[in-house]
């Protein structure tokens, strides 16, 4: 009976890509920047590049990213870390200005924004809602834009059911067998040009 359970849980993440097997820390989730892209813009305009401007103490930046991946990203677990910020110099800064407003740090130190989302997925090729990040410049340095890293959970219904597999595997309720098995049927079927 378990086992047929199992088969029918299968074929439901097959057919939607949908599962949730834990709810992973901020520091569990995985980096998504290469296919999630984080698109950084001033607020307002470039403090730092009028003539009679030389610096600032507070300079704010609106923050989105384009989910260029072919997968949709499950939207309430995409957050922005602010990897580093960096002197027009090209050091880094970090530990001079100050980010405010985040929603937490990591275990790094590092301050992370949760992404605003009305829809529980972030569609391929879609852009999500801006995040305001605000930086203090109590040394009144110039900057470049803050270098954001992002991450989340990709939602593909092949990377769901492998990992559901090697759970049930783990948890000795499934022979690594039956999971070949399994995971073969969810593949899906060659077609052959030849007749």
């Amino acid at each position: 009976m378990v086992k047929g359970m199992v088969w029918i849980f299968l074929l439901h993440v097959a057919m939607n890509g949908t599962v949730a097997l834990a709810n992973p820390t901020v520091d569990d989730l995985p980096d998504l920047t290469e296919g999630v892209v984080p698109v950084v813009q001033y607020k307002n305009s470039d403090a730092f590049s009028g003539t009679g401007l030389t610096s600032v103490s507070e300079v704010e930046f609106l923050v989105k990213v384009k989910n260029q991946t072919g997968d949709p990203v499950v939207a309430d677990s995409l957050i922005l870390v602010v990897d580093t910020v960096k002197e027009i110099t090209g050091n880094d800064i970090s530990d001079r200005v100050e980010i405010e407003g985040s929603d937490g740090q990591l275990a790094n130190g590092k301050p992370f924004f949760r992404i605003p989302n009305a829809a529980q997925e972030l569609d391929p090729y879609s852009e999500s809602e801006a995040v305001t990040i605000r930086v203090s410049n109590p040394d009144y340095l110039r900057f470049f834009p803050p270098s954001i890293r992002v991450r989340g959970l990709r939602r593909s219904p092949g990377q769901a059911v492998k990992g559901l597999l090697e759970s049930l595997v783990q948890k000795g309720i499934l022979a690594p067998e039956e999971a070949a098995n399994a995971m073969k049927s969810t593949d899906p079927p060659v077609v052959s040009d030849n007749p």
